[in-house]
């Protein structure tokens, strides 16, 4: 998976170190040999439609409206993982999308975390909790994790929202990762178990426009920081451990 780093992000926040970058890259790499001991390769697409085509045709997966060409304006600041097996089929996707805010939760109360037109909150039929630290800055929001069945309990849950993550750190250095849960996965403790977040905490309950349904819906984010030093935590994960520096 190759990438070049690039500069586009807040002039506030700067890149991560040099110390740091060679860290995250070990990490990169270490992850997409694990993924090709199941002959399985990974890109980085930045054509959405392709993802919007490959969750529509599985049986179950959700198109996240932040993903979806036809609600959102998708720009070269968004990208997505396509994982593909030895015949040439996509079989994996995770995507992130960097947004330049003062406010996390400004994008919730305009809608313009999903859409591109915004749904304005209605402060009658949905509460918002704001997190314990004001997310703020360039802010990572990830989303559209799905594997196919056949590849499931392989690890690529687990590496996915890790591998994604590093990637957006190389080139973006966002200043914090985010993502959304329902309150069953919030409290399961996959957030932490499988996708490395620190911090989970109630944002939203009432209407949650993506799905036009009630929903109690949770905040997980982490720092700049942190996402660096999660990334040791691979080495050590009881069920799918990354090491770059284990033995060949």
């Amino acid at each position: 998976m190759s990438e070049t780093r690039v500069a586009d992000r807040t002039a506030s926040s700067p890149p991560i170190s040099d110390h740091d970058f060679a860290s995250v890259q070990r990490y990169v790499d270490a992850i997409i040999d694990k993924m090709a001991e199941h002959h399985l390769s990974v890109v980085i697409e930045r054509d959405f439609l392709a993802l919007y085509n490959f969750l529509k045709s599985r049986r179950g997966a959700f198109v996240y409206p932040t993903f979806n060409p036809y609600e959102s304006n998708l720009g070269r600041e968004s990208f997505w993982l396509r994982v593909v097996d030895a015949d040439g089929a996509t079989v994996a996707s995770h995507a992130q999308r960097v947004f330049v805010v003062d406010d996390f939760c400004s994008l919730i109360r305009s809608g313009s975390l999903w859409f591109a037109l915004g749904t304005p909150m209605d402060p009658e039929r949905t509460e918002l909790t704001a997190p314990g630290q004001a997310l703020s800055g360039c802010i990572a929001h990830a989303g559209s994790l799905w594997v196919d069945p056949e590849h499931r309990k392989k690890g690529l849950s687990v590496w996915l929202p890790y591998l994604s993550r590093l990637a957006c750190l190389r080139n973006y250095s966002p200043d914090f990762f985010s993502a959304l849960v329902f309150e069953k996965m919030a409290t399961s403790g996959v957030r932490a178990k499988f996708y490395g977040y620190p911090h989970v905490e109630p944002i939203l309950r009432g209407f949650f426009p993506p799905t036009g349904t009630d929903e109690h819906v949770f905040l997980c984010y982490m720092n700049c920081r942190d996402a660096i030093d999660k990334i040791r935590l691979l080495a050590v994960h009881p069920e799918y451990p990354v090491d770059p520096d284990a033995p060949a």
